[in-house]
Parts: C-alpha cells; sequence; structure tokens
C-alpha cells in the first residue's frame, strides 16, 4: 500500500481539477476496510520465465526484461536498480508443492515446526517442501518522487543475499529505517547449472526526515499487525534455488 506521499504524488498526476482540491485525508468509502482487508504488495524480480513475462497470461506487464524489479500488485516496472528503506525483517516458512504435482502454496508459519507440522498434514507429504524465506518490509523510494510500502521475500540462494543486508544494517546501526540501501538484478547460476537473476544490495545514505517519519509510520503499522504480506508469487507455485518456478 502506498503512502499518503505517493497517493498524493499520482493524483496530482492524473486527477482534474477539481478532485485536487479534495483534502487527502478523505477516505470516505473505506470505513469498512480492516487490517485482513489489506496487503502489502510484493516487489519480485523478474526471471526469463516468469509470468510476468508471458504475453496470454493476466500478470503479463508489457516491455519488462528479466532481471528488472516490479510491483505485484501496481504492475510498475522500477528497472534494474531499486533505492529501498528496510523497515522490519520477519522470517517465515513457506510451504510449497512441487510444481509436477500441480503447484500450490500451503501456508506460511513462524517457525520451522510449525511448518514441519503442516507439511506433515498434507495428503501428499512428499510432495512438498518448507522454504525459510526472509522477509524485508521496505520503504521504495521510486523514480517518479513516491514513497510505497512493499516486502521483498528473500528465499533460498535469496536469503544469502538476505544475511548479507541483515548484517550490513547491523555494523551501520541505528534504527533499520535510518539509512537507504540500493539493490540491483543481477545475472548468477543455480547449483543445476541453470541461469537465474538474483539480488545485491550497496550502501546508499542516510535518509532524510521525512523518509524516517514514514519509516516510523510504517514500522508501527506492521509490528502492530495492520497491514499483512502478499506471499503470492503471480500465481506461481513453488520457488527453485534463487528462482522461482512457474506452475
Amino acid at each position: 500500500m502506498a503512502t499518503k506521499k505517493a497517493v498524493a504524488t499520482k493524483a496530482n498526476d492524473q486527477m482534474p481539477a477539481f478532485l485536487q482540491k479534495v483534502d487527502s485525508n478523505d477516505t470516505r468509502g473505506n470505513e469498512g476496510v480492516g487490517a485482513d482487508d489489506l496487503t502489502i504488495p510484493r516487489i519480485e524480480l523478474c526471471q526469463a520465465l516468469s509470468k510476468c513475462r508471458q504475453k496470454k497470461d493476466p500478470a503479463y506487464i508489457q516491455g519488462i526484461e528479466e532481471g528488472q524489479f516490479y510491483n505485484n500488485i501496481t504492475r510498475q516496472v522500477y528497472g534494474e536498480e531499486i533505492v529501498v528503506v528496510p523497515i522490519v525483517f520477519m522470517k517465515e516458512f513457506l510451504l510449497w508443492r512441487d510444481q509436477d504435482e500441480g503447484g500450490g502454496f500451503g501456508g506460511a508459519y513462524p517457525n520451522m515446526v510449525e511448518a514441519q507440522a503442516a507439511l506433515d498434514g498434507q495428503d501428499d507429504p512428499d510432495n512438498w517442501e518448507s522454504v525459510p524465506t526472509s522477509q524485508q518490509f521496505v520503504l521504495v523510494l521510486a523514480s517518479n518522487g513516491t514513497v510505497e510500502e512493499a516486502v521483498i521475500s528473500m528465499a533460498k540462494s535469496k536469503n544469502r543475499v538476505s544475511k548479507d543486508w541483515n548484517s550490513l544494517v547491523r555494523i551501520n546501526g541505528g534504527p533499520r529505517f535510518s539509512r537507504r540501501y540500493k539493490l540491483r538484478g543481477v545475472e548468477a547460476q543455480n547449483q543445476q547449472g541453470k541461469d537465474f537473476h538474483n539480488m545485491a544490495v550497496e550502501n546508499f545514505g542516510f535518509v532524510d526526515e521525512s523518509t524516517y517519519k514514514a519509516g516510523e509510520t510504517a514500522y508501527q503499522s506492521i509490528m502492530s499487525g495492520a497491514l499483512t504480506i502478499d506471499r503470492t508469487i503471480d500465481g506461481e507455485s513453488s520457488i527453485e534455488d534463487g528462482e522461482v518456478s512457474e506452475m
């Protein structure tokens, strides 16, 4: 969900003059929307076989290329680099079914014990896998000036990048949301010799005061449970070493 700053920026680009005069805090019509009705978009890294590259798939994004980042809800393509502010780190265990058996997402669990219990409870447990997944909640500082709340899920090969990122944050010190980081899509190869795109992370300086305050607000929302994660991956069913596998 975009912050008010992002909504205002996009609105001014598209809204007629009379709507630009409406108070940006006027949210009439949304009274019935609660925490269970909201989700944080995911930032995905496009792979060669990703749904977003398949013209006949509903998830198709015109013009996107492998190695580019995109928002799975707004469908915005950010390019091969994005600047983000990390807010909260969370580790989960996600259940995925083998794609040859029809694929599928079996839920997210806070620890390996609960994930294993859920896996054992499946009708065909041998076809399911529990995947440790790093959930990096961030603010995306888009080139058009918007600030968007999002989550970056990092499993298997990307999980190693997440560990490096966490180490960098710890070395830098201070609140997690006091600094900016640049993420880049980089070419890599998995254990089977298959090419895919992974991520690389580097320092990108301190945030300004307004971004810091946005980070504080996002932190409070996430820790209170007011926002939840969108764990779907454009309808895809499982993840291999560093790469999303298609259904």
